[in-house]
């Protein structure tokens, strides 16, 4: 049985998930019968945070022209979100199957496939298809609900490791030994590396690095709508 600060982090991660796509399906709610109730229940929510100077950003596009981008640069943005979006989903669907599948038939740790290399691909590939929907429908809610996703992700992705240890013991030691977590070791080592001297093992060191990952989700959208803006051919006229 699931401990209850366990259970608690699942159904908050699965929450924040449920909010992201909601958010990122916006476009598509939006030309379907239900559009009438998605905006019932979540215009006073645009209309709020439009109202505020501190929060109005949240309601903006941060690629406000990826219909049609005005430069290479920006195409091959939008080109990267429809395959981060296509290859996370396809990704993420074979994973679940190898999980879900593995505890119906009881085949124990899931090390095959992409397993070999990496301890969490669902959740690499489910971020890879989150992040493919942000660039596809760019408003700024969606990146911070993307960013929270990360975040509990994040935390989820530890607390699996430390009931996964709990249940299988050296077997699954030895198996966090020859992979990475989110990427193949041979890569990961060095990205550690880097975290490692950037951020010292303190006891506030798993409360920074989520905050680093919302700044550097956030800040990318920022930096994203700054270029965008900057490569429009804007003209003025004097009357």
């Amino acid at each position: 049985m699931e401990r209850p600060s366990s259970l608690t982090k699942r159904i908050a991660a699965y929450g924040g998930i449920a909010v992201f796509i909601i958010m990122a399906l916006e476009v598509m709610i939006m030309i379907s019968p239900f559009a009438f109730f998605f905006y019932s229940v979540f215009n006073p929510v645009f209309n709020f945070l439009g109202q505020h100077a501190a929060t109005r950003w949240a309601t903006m596009f941060f690629l406000p022209h990826m219909i049609l981008p005005p430069t290479a640069f920006l195409k091959t943005v939008r080109l990267a979100g429809s395959v981060l979006f296509v290859v996370g989903f396809f990704g993420f669907t074979f994973c679940a199957l190898q999980v879900y599948l593995g505890k119906i038939f009881k085949w124990g740790i899931a090390s095959k496939g992409i397993y070999r290399l990496i301890r969490h691909p669902q959740y690499l590939l489910l971020g890879l298809w989150g992040l493919g929907m942000a660039i596809l429908w760019p408003r700024f809610i969606v990146l911070a609900s993307l960013s929270l996703m990360f975040v509990l992700y994040y935390f989820l992705a530890h607390d699996e490791e430390r009931r996964m240890l709990k249940q299988y013991g050296d077997s699954y030691r030895q198996y966090m030994d020859r992979t990475g977590m989110f990427l193949p070791r041979s890569l990961e080592r060095p990205l550690a590396a880097l975290v490692n001297r950037l951020i010292p093992q303190v006891p506030l060191r798993h409360a920074v690095i989520p905050v680093l990952m919302v700044i550097l989700v956030l800040g990318s959208g920022f930096l994203l709508r700054a270029i965008t803006l900057h490569s429009l051919p804007l003209t003025a006229t004097i009357t």
